[in-house]
């Protein structure tokens, strides 16, 4: 009897034990938990508008992306100044979930739950559990903001995931095998660097970091000699890998030119004098709907120094915050995307403010009471944000943002006009497009006649303005292609006072002679577009905003116009 009445003791309290097991494995993990769900719901978001069509950065990667998945390299056929990581990061996006916007922003979103997590253990490592997961939450809430056009799948994004990875290595680098936890922290800045020049501002608080852990264990100068020259040459691998692998393809001369010379002319347009009223004008663009993180990031700094935290905790958040500032800054442009390599050091400051607040309540009341307190308020602040975006979050449709976003840029009618290309031409078929959209060439499958992808270039006061047009001009009257599209917009040219708008008389010279309009676009306001092919397009008279579709007379010779 002893032993069945045991045996039913053990029997029942099995599922006991597990439910006890349960809960301790839910108690311990409570932080992630929590950090995942907000995750799940800012990535539902991201699903609903993942097939808003592409804007123009997002069109310029897709295309470079999709001739790279056929075998063109960087350079060759698609001209721009950025470093051609984003490029593969499409490409390789592209290839696992498709060719279309909502596989770009699959990818998107995968990056962006990376980053996330990143940033929680970050935050768990500097301030603890609750400060991780304020951490991570204010990153996935600031990423979704409208302003800095978080949802779309910009180059900033593909920065953030491997520059927060290498950083992450440094703070856990461990006392044994150090050099190779330096080696792969400089690969992953470095790699950062290939996503987009601005991350080289990266690098330096790698090296500050690595330095002031090493003094703090009080290493000797060699030792900090060699975990430095571990850290630097990881990250010169990838760079020194790109340029070997441009130089086999034969382009290297081309992304000198692109990435470092006209690079160089772009980011010296703009006078010093610029640098505060458009540093104004950008933070007003970005901080309409998220000025409470931006506030509490701003008492969190000055709480930083003025309370009592630990040095590294310091030398780390502001160090991020000085180096993301730094990368925003070149050229002065201050658009809006720029701003997301502000959110991971806006996120760990917006840590400080509520860490801070649960240990002042502590000192009055219990620890739990503290800490509830202080997440009441941080949920409240997420929630009343999050309303403050509800309409754009969860109902708007995709087309309803790209209008309040972008205007009049035609990024929605770009669609149709890929579609058609498409339809009235071969896969070898060549088409140009005049103007700043390469959309239109991702949505056509088409290759451009030229590597002229934008027309900002031949506006801007930079001494190869002339020259470019020179250049895109012969390009195309050499491939001579089977259609021309022609945006009539303003945006698209950002033509200056002082812009030499020479290229634009010789189009309409060359289609003029050599091509017979197939049909047009007219958006004569934000909630009208109007689709005209044939002979609906021909006789009527557009609004000054319009997209141009020229088909090529192949009845007819070519004249001097061409």
């Amino acid at each position: 009897m002893k032993r069945r009445s045991g045996g039913r003791e053990g029997t029942s309290s099995a599922p006991a034990k597990r439910r006890r097991g349960a809960l301790t494995w839910v108690a311990g993990h409570t932080a992630l938990i929590v950090v995942v769900v907000v995750m799940v719901l800012g990535a539902m978001v991201r699903w609903r508008l993942a097939d808003t069509p592409l804007e123009r950065d997002e069109g310029e990667y897709a295309y470079a992306g999709q001739l790279i998945l056929q075998g063109v390299p960087p350079y060759l056929e698609a001209y721009n100044m950025k470093f051609p990581g984003t490029y593969y990061a499409y490409a390789a996006t592209m290839a696992l979930f498709g060719e279309t916007p909502r596989g770009i922003r699959l990818g998107l979103m995968l990056v962006n739950a990376g980053t996330a997590l990143l940033l929680f253990a970050m935050g768990r490592r500097l301030f603890g559990g609750f400060g991780g997961v304020v951490t991570a939450v204010s990153f996935v809430v600031l990423a979704l903001d409208r302003w800095n056009l978080g949802i779309f799948a910009h180059a900033t994004h593909f920065v953030l995931l491997p520059a927060l990875a290498g950083l992450y290595l440094l703070m856990r680098a461990p006392e044994s095998r150090r050099a190779l936890w330096f080696l792969a922290s400089g690969l992953l800045l470095g790699v950062a660097v290939i996503m987009k020049q601005h991350a080289a501002f990266f690098l330096p608080l790698g090296a500050l970091l690595l330095i002031w852990e090493d003094a703090e264990r009080r290493r000797g100068r060699r030792a900090v000699f060699l975990d430095l020259t571990a850290l630097i040459a990881g990250a010169v691998a990838p760079v020194a890998l790109l340029c070997a692998v441009l130089w086999r393809q034969g382009v290297l001369d081309r992304f000198w030119f692109w990435a470092f010379q006209y690079a160089r002319a772009y980011v010296s347009q703009l006078p010093a004098r610029m640098f505060l009223p458009d540093l104004q004008s950008g933070l007003d663009r970005v901080t309409p709907a998220t000025w409470w993180f931006w506030l509490a990031a701003c008492v969190g700094l000055i709480g930083l120094w003025a309370g009592r935290w630990r040095w590294g905790q310091r030398v780390f958040v502001t160090g991020l915050l000085v180096t993301s500032f730094a990368a925003i800054c070149p050229g002065f442009f201050f658009r809006d995307h720029y701003f997301i390599l502000l959110l991971p050091a806006l996120a760990l400051l917006n840590a400080v403010v509520f860490v801070g607040a649960a240990r002042l309540l502590a000192l009055a009341a219990p620890v739990w009471i503290g800490r509830l307190a202080a997440s009441t308020i941080f949920a409240v602040l997420c929630a009343v944000v999050t309303a403050g975006q509800s309409e754009f979050l969860f109902t708007m449709s995709p087309q309803t943002i790209v209008r309040t976003c972008y205007g009049f840029a035609p990024f929605i009618e770009s669609v149709e006009v890929g579609k058609f290309v498409r339809a009235h031409t071969t896969k070898t078929d060549r088409i140009a497009v005049v103007g700043s959209e390469p959309e239109i060439y991702f949505y056509a499958h088409r290759r451009s006649a030229t590597g002229y992808l934008y027309a900002y270039p031949f506006m801007e006061p930079q001494p190869y303005a002339l020259k470019m047009q020179a250049e895109m001009m012969a390009e195309v009257r050499r491939t001579h292609p089977k259609y021309i599209v022609f945006v009539q917009e303003t945006s698209t040219w950002n033509m200056l006072p002082n812009s030499d708008p020479r290229i634009l008389g010789w189009m309409w010279r060359y289609v003029s002679d050599c091509y017979r309009l197939a049909g047009l676009v007219d958006m004569p306001s934000f909630t009208t577009t109007r689709y005209l092919w044939g002979d609906e397009a021909r006789g009527y008279k557009p609004s000054p905003y319009v997209i141009f579709v020229y088909e090529r007379k192949d009845d007819a010779p070519c004249g001097a116009g061409g």
